[in-house]
């Protein structure tokens, strides 16, 4: 015959909450310092927090207790005591001289400007070519002959006063466009 397990345990409400219920009394009872330093990354062996060391000084520390103290120490910053003690410790025959102070760059003199590369120059192009010429070569072209006709007029003595005031501006019309046939 099988032993019967008591109706409370029957219940399917309990029994569903029990594994649950279990899962969170475990997880109470988990260590608070539980951090992953490396989140993103799998690791090949899960950390272990409450192995004790015995380091060479014969104290029994946990993990988690190193840990605080490496972090407790990086948290701190260097006074210039203990860099001294530290580079003395590492040079033993070192005499009382501070270590020698580091220089930025470099300890050769800069180069002389002349022997360096010089960028190229531009080659120097020529204006585009002025239209202007053409301009006051056509305007030349079509003012000479009507400048002719008054002139031939003039000296047979058939233009007015007005008419020759039109001859005037119009021969200088066509020395401002450069012709050379221009009085």
């Amino acid at each position: 015959m099988t032993p019967h397990p008591p109706p409370l345990a029957r219940h399917p409400v309990v029994s569903r909450l029990a594994p649950l219920l279990l899962l969170l009394a475990a997880g109470a009872c988990a260590p608070s310092d539980l951090r992953d330093d490396n989140p993103g990354r799998a690791q090949a062996f899960p950390p272990v927090y409450n192995q004790t060391v015995v380091p060479g000084g014969g104290e029994r520390r946990t993990w988690s207790q190193i840990q605080a103290e490496q972090s407790r120490a990086d948290s701190k910053p260097a006074t210039p005591r203990q860099t001294d003690d530290r580079q003395i410790r590492r040079d033993p025959d070192s005499t009382d001289q501070p270590p020698p102070k580091r220089r930025r760059g470099s300890s050769s003199p800069p180069p002389d400007p002349a022997a360096l590369p010089q960028p190229p120059r531009p080659i120097p192009v020529p204006p585009p070519p002025s239209s202007q010429s053409a301009t006051d070569a056509f305007k030349r072209d079509l003012i000479r002959p009507e400048v002719d006709r008054m002139r031939t007029d003039d000296a047979m003595g058939r233009l007015d006063p007005l008419g020759q005031r039109d001859l005037m501006r119009r021969e200088n019309d066509l020395r401002q466009f450069g012709d050379p046939l221009a009085r």
